[in-house]
């Protein structure tokens, strides 16, 4: 592939992108608003239209569009809408309470309102990991069949097109098979352990079409089955040589373009391997800007080998969700399990039974438990309104630049929940530390407590 056709984010497609199109309208409005701007992306995240907010939170936006999934976005905010020609939409919602406070009016808000309950009732169904993944193959395929068939009885309720009951039952089996491919890492992600589920586990995954390029344009969970298989590959190979041999093997500009603003994360999340990521970058686009912001974050992981178990650490001193400020000196002569988390953060809200727990196994040993919030200031109250709807216990500290804060940067927390273990003597007992549903956390804070 001509690397010269690659640019960072914003690389237009030469595909038609209003077949079958028509004009849309969103209006609506934002109580408590935080941020000015709301848009609409595609499903590769290329906006497609976006507006301010005026001083009361209203906005209107208007374009035109093909039928389809997009993501609406407010600040860090995402959550899926499915928008058709002609739809006239109004939706208000709380900045406080982004996703569970969405309601939509007019032409297409049954669609809508569905995918807002949709995502509600799913973060529900998931919500005991263990229940959900800590099981064998067969208990697992049908606690993720229970999901599909609760969903599918859940869209039945809607007044809903036939195009969209034909477009979101083809998602939701797509869906399905995404839970199939991603047991494994889903399940050391939550749980911390290895697996190796058997070859007829995964059979279900053979009737899926990688050159379908009408599906990985229209439909989010297939475009998520696709990436992850090239990904898995572009890993597998040994090299940096190696690695692109099979990016070139890549079927659609689309798919190609969308891994290649991976590799970016993937300098973060694949520390053993990040210099590769980043030669591969190099070898693929000539866009100054993302070279540039792939050396950046390459700098950080590097900086961040500088630290080792037995070090100091470094020191924060942050303002408490009461006011006060509290350094990492303060709680000296204890134990100091800190959470790195955010308010929008998905996968750190899962963590939360697990750390309550934890609390209260401990709350009479020699540790505090410190979690450390990454939002930006202008969602402080947001932060504090989670603390008491969530009764969240601890030491509950918000960090004064976000990801930019000196113990972050020290630290390269570059992706969260990010969990760091540090003595009563102030140095560090693990850079990164097991989460709270892992089994081995409590084994290991079992012997240090003993």
């Amino acid at each position: 592939m001509n690397k010269s056709i690659i640019t960072f984010f914003t690389l237009i497609i030469s595909i038609s992108l209003f077949a079958k199109s028509g004009k849309i309208v969103l209006i609506g409005q934002i109580e408590n608003h935080l941020g000015t701007t709301i848009m609409i992306t595609h499903l590769n995240n290329r906006e497609l239209v976006s507006a301010e907010l005026d001083a009361d939170g209203k906005f209107e936006m208007y374009t035109k569009l093909e039928s389809g999934f997009y993501f609406l976005k407010y600040g860090r905010n995402t959550a899926y809408i499915y928008l058709y020609p002609k739809d006239k939409l109004n939706l208000v919602f709380d900045a406080k309470n982004f996703e569970t406070s969405m309601v939509f009016e007019g032409q297409g808000s049954e669609r809508n309102n569905y995918l807002v309950k949709k995502s509600i009732v799913d973060a529900e169904l998931t919500e005991d990991l263990e229940a959900f993944y800590k099981v064998d193959e067969a208990t697992y395929l049908k606690n993720i069949d229970d999901v599909k068939m609760t969903h599918l009885a859940l869209l039945s309720k809607y007044n809903v097109e036939p195009f969209f009951t034909s477009a979101e039952t083809k998602s939701l089996e797509y869906e399905r098979l995404l839970s199939i491919q991603n047991f494994k890492t889903s399940y050391k992600f939550y749980l911390g352990d290895d697996i190796s589920p058997s070859d007829d586990f995964y059979k279900p995954l053979e009737v899926i079409d990688e050159t379908d390029v009408s599906d990985y344009k229209a439909q989010p969970y297939f475009r998520y089955l696709v990436n992850s298989a090239w990904n898995k590959r572009i890993e597998a190979a040994s090299d940096v040589d190696g690695m692109l041999k099979v990016f070139r093997k890549i079927p659609s500009q689309d798919l190609a373009i969308t891994l290649l603003n991976g590799f970016y994360s993937k300098i973060s999340s694949n520390k053993e391997r990040s210099k590769d990521y980043l030669d591969l970058i190099k070898r693929l686009t000539t866009h100054q800007p993302f070279i540039d912001a792939a050396e950046k974050q390459y700098q950080e992981v590097t900086n961040s080998k500088g630290l080792n178990e037995g070090d100091d650490s470094p020191t924060f001193s942050y303002e408490s969700v009461d006011g006060k400020t509290i350094s990492l000196s303060d709680l000296k002569g204890k134990y100091v399990y800190i959470d790195i988390w955010a308010t929008w953060c998905g996968p750190c809200i899962k963590q939360v039974p697990y750390l309550k727990h934890l609390e209260e196994r401990y709350h009479d040993r020699n540790i505090v438990f410190v979690s450390i919030s990454v939002d930006k200031e202008n969602v402080k109250e947001k932060w504090k309104q989670m603390i008491v709807d969530k009764e969240l216990g601890g030491v509950q500290l918000f960090a004064d630049k976000s990801f930019d804060s000196d113990f972050m940067n020290a630290y390269a927390v570059n992706s969260i929940p990010r969990f760091i273990l540090i003595n009563p003597e102030g140095k560090i007992v693990n850079l990164e530390a097991p989460r709270p549903s892992f089994d081995k956390t409590k084994v290991l804070l079992d012997e240090l407590l003993k």
